[in-house]
């Protein structure tokens, strides 16, 4: 049997997100070109690995006026209710006029002649204007942050910019915003194992949103600066990489790097980076700067006078409100320190112990423990010290954290700190700076504790008059 090429084309809306996308915006703009991307593959690639469960949290960033809201809180949930009029959805925005804008675009989309055409299963049986349900119980239903969704689950959750750009530094809102959506919205997931979450916003505020749910490790996250930090590769599809390079802008033809570098003569350079380059930093700034940082794409030589540290900050709690527990795994030489691997979690003791033996078998008599000797780092230091070959000590700090960190600052400053990428492929990389460059503002500071226990710590006791002679030659 012979198809037609309109048979080809309507079969295609009905099977692929981004040729139902393309028919969806005929119908929102109709007249206007679609001007057709790389990051918008990215976008649709990680939007459909969501669609088959494969991502169960999500997060992508990216800048202002990129078709970010109509992709995921208009054309996203009309195509899931095409496959499965069952579906229940929760869409969240910052307003209630937001909020309606695009329920109505939603609307325009399953009430055209195309949709119901193709999707006649699709019956709708209420619609108001902030929800819209079917015959089988699925339903789009709109609210705005703070709004009330009591006795509303959903199978998906889309947050399209939970917060808007005037409210960011207000710490009221934001952190209202934050504590609705943790105590609230979470609770609206009606299957916490299979349930999707998808938050799509441009970054304000070192804690908004995304800096607030990031920290968990839960989330697969897909980051579309303006113009490229650094060289990426970047999925596009199944069988495709994007490589995208250092500086490139994010969509020329929408956006060339001369227009992009008048948007930041004119909102600031520290909005730019922010809603733009998806790298919030506080205004004051942070104690360590990034362009301090040496991020290497190997790691470094071992040498026969080197020494590896294993650096543990253990939480007081494991609940959800609570610190996180971190380790850092160190390399040192008279060339500096290189963190080699870094991450936290809400471990409970016996699961850092069992983290803690684990370096201790892998790097045996040649790994020295450093752990913080307090709380339950007291039993843990204990344990550890009965249990490892080599040397293990008790860290027993005496100032507040940025105190402590403010000894640190010199060895990062000149130079002497290295923190290794393997080309780009280390995913905990890219948190873990941010938590470093804006400290003491982020909402955690874990990792930097135990970064800045293990710095001081080796220091003083290892390398004294190393970093006197790096000033040395920095100053000639």
């Amino acid at each position: 049997m012979k198809y037609t090429k309109e048979e080809i084309f309507l079969a295609a809306i009905k099977s692929d997100l981004k040729v139902f996308m393309r028919q969806c915006f005929n119908t929102i703009y109709p007249g206007k070109k679609f001007v057709d991307n790389w990051h918008i593959d990215a976008i649709i690639y990680n939007l459909e690995k969501a669609i088959e469960g494969k991502t169960q949290r999500l997060i992508i960033n990216l800048p202002p006026r990129q078709m970010k809201s109509f992709m995921t809180s208009v054309v996203l949930p009309a195509f899931i209710l095409g496959m499965d009029p069952s579906v229940k959805i929760i869409c969240v925005s910052y307003s209630d006029e937001l909020t309606k804008t695009l329920a109505l675009d939603f609307r325009r989309i399953v009430e055209s002649e195309w949709y119901q055409k193709l999707f006649s299963h699709v019956r709708i049986t209420k619609m108001t204007e902030g929800k819209i349900v079917t015959d089988q119980g699925g339903f789009r239903y709109a609210v705005s942050v703070g709004g009330s969704i009591t006795g509303i689950g959903g199978d998906f959750i889309i947050i399209d910019d939970p917060i808007k750009p005037g409210d960011a530094y207000s710490d009221k809102k934001r952190e209202s915003a934050n504590e609705w959506f943790r105590s609230t919205l979470l609770s609206r997931l009606d299957d916490k194992k299979k349930s999707i979450l998808i938050l799509v916003m441009q970054r304000l505020h070192v804690n908004d949103l995304t800096g607030f749910v990031e920290a968990s490790n839960n989330y697969k996250k897909l980051s579309l600066p303006a113009i490229a930090i650094k060289y990426e590769e970047i999925q596009i599809n199944d069988e495709e990489v994007y490589y995208r390079k250092d500086g490139e802008p994010l969509h020329a033809e929408w956006e060339d790097l001369e227009t992009l570098e008048a948007i930041r003569d004119e909102v600031g350079t520290h909005h730019f980076m922010s809603q733009y380059q998806q790298t919030p930093e506080v205004p004051e700034g942070g104690m360590f700067k990034r362009k301090w940082l040496n991020i290497i794409d190997r790691p470094p030589e071992v040498r026969y006078n080197g020494q590896w540290f294993v650096s543990i900050d253990s939480a007081l709690s494991t609940s959800e409100t609570a610190d996180y527990s971190a380790i850092t795994l160190m390399y040192a030489d008279e060339r500096g320190y290189f963190v080699m691997f870094a991450e936290r979690g809400r471990w409970d003791y016996e699961t850092l112990l069992s983290k803690a033996k684990g370096y201790i078998g892998k790097y045996g008599r040649r790994l020295t423990l450093v752990v913080e000797y307090a709380g339950s780092g007291i039993s843990l230091y204990h344990s550890l010290k009965s249990v490892h070959l080599g040397l293990c000590y008790n860290y027993m700090p005496k100032d507040d954290k940025q105190t402590r960190a403010a000894c640190a600052v010199p060895i990062i400053r000149y130079g002497l700190l290295h923190i290794v990428n393997q080309e780009g492929k280390n995913d905990w990389v890219e948190p873990y700076i941010n938590e470093l460059v804006n400290f003491p503002h982020a909402r955690f500071d874990d990792q930097v504790d135990s970064l800045v226990q293990v710095l001081n710590f080796v220091e003083n006791r290892h390398y004294v008059g190393r970093l006197q002679e790096r000033i040395r030659e920095s100053m000639t």
